[in-house]
């Protein structure tokens, strides 16, 4: 483990204990900060996006900003108020302290209601890391930019914000008991840890350096090609941007090359909609990685069962207490299919298995408890 990567491995760690079942969300987070690019968290409120995002800003002592956005917000809420002082000299020029364009973390939500005023300015942001003040370019120390929304942009005129986001995530309410438990009865989640904002350059830095390697590039052409035959189009800035990622979710794993199995990372960079996901897990899964495509497979249908019996409990006793049965069944099924997986699978492909297991079993326990509360058997808890 080299002296650049430890920090983002610690952070890795300590997020994913205050932050439960936000795993996938947490590596595409670090991914983004690494390669400097920006991510768009869909879902309902109450899903702790910003605490996340304010968490892993803390955490490398980073400036931060954040603001909510409405149609009816101006310019001055993002970029700071005219200068009066300016005005009085005949120039037009906006006082940006403790705004967006001297932050290197920021948080804007619902981030589809920015109207024509504000669009311009963002997208400039965004894309050249500039700010135009009274006419001169100004450049912004922004590494990424977090978007959180409760729906998809409407409009052609939001296209380009929504194409800024490099990496999409459906950010739900928590699923597991457990996970449900130790949020509410748990303080306000933050980071425990902070480095100083050198060591995300050294790491930034670092994941720049890993090698891309020939077999990854083909690789990703295959994938574009699979991707554009289910009329699934990402532009072709998006692709290029993509390697960044790859580049950085290869750090992350420790590795100084990259191998087709980071391309897993792009899960979550071609879909256009929440509902395409599945379709372009199975294209990047089934190129890039096939072993750890079935781990997600499996996950996604543990996780759908459990999904399907909590709406159950309270509505039919009888029909909980048998499809409760049978997912506990299920539940070890798929064990026993991750396990088989695991067999022959590379050290990478193997932490996906083992951490795809290690939830299924949380779903099996959380599940068993909860019946047997309901049933009142002795030794509830």
């Amino acid at each position: 483990m080299t002296s650049a990567l430890q920090p983002i491995q610690q952070l890795s760690q300590d997020l994913n204990a205050r932050f439960p079942e936000r795993r996938e969300v947490i590596d595409g987070a670090l991914c983004a900060v690494l390669a400097g690019e920006h991510l768009l968290l869909l879902g309902p409120p109450g899903t702790a996006k910003s605490a996340l995002v304010r968490a892993i800003a803390q955490a490398f002592e980073g400036s931060y900003f954040e603001r909510l956005l409405t149609r009816f917000s101006t310019p001055e809420e993002l970029f700071g108020p005219v200068s009066l002082k300016a005005l009085e000299q005949d120039r037009y020029a906006r006082v940006v302290a403790g705004k967006l364009p001297e932050a290197q973390f920021a948080f804007v939500d619902e981030v589809f209601k920015a109207n024509s005023a504000i669009l311009n300015s963002l997208l400039t942001a965004m894309n050249e890391r500039l700010f135009h003040n009274d006419g001169a370019p100004v450049q912004m120390p922004l590494v990424s930019l977090f978007g959180a929304s409760n729906e998809l942009p409407d409009g052609k005129e939001l296209e380009a914000l929504f194409d800024r986001f490099l990496l999409r995530f459906d950010v739900q309410y928590l699923r597991r008991p457990s996970s449900f438990r130790a949020v509410v009865t748990g303080s306000e989640p933050t980071a425990s840890l902070a480095f100083p904002f050198q060591a995300l350059q050294d790491a930034q830095a670092a994941a720049a350096a890993v090698i891309v390697t020939d077999a990854t590039v083909d690789a990703l052409l295959a994938i574009r090609d699979a991707c554009t035959a289910e009329g699934i189009v990402a532009s072709d800035r998006r692709w290029k941007k993509s390697l960044r990622v790859v580049q950085a979710h290869a750090f992350l794993a420790g590795e100084s090359a990259t191998t087709p199995e980071d391309l897993l990372v792009l899960v979550d960079a071609l879909w256009r909609e929440p509902k395409e996901r599945a379709k372009v897990a199975r294209l990047v899964g089934e190129l890039a990685d096939p072993v750890s495509a079935k781990a997600a497979e499996i996950l996604d249908a543990a996780r759908e069962t459990a999904a399907k019996v909590a709406g159950l409990r309270s509505s039919d006793r009888k029909a909980y207490i048998a499809s409760a049965a049978q997912a506990l069944d299920d539940f070890k099924a798929q064990q026993a299919r991750l396990a088989d997986l695991a067999r022959g699978a590379g050290p990478r492909a193997k932490a996906t298995l083992a951490d795809a297991g290690q939830e299924i079993a949380q779903l099996h326990s959380d599940l068993a408890r909860s019946v047997t509360h309901g049933l009142g058997l002795a030794g509830a808890r």
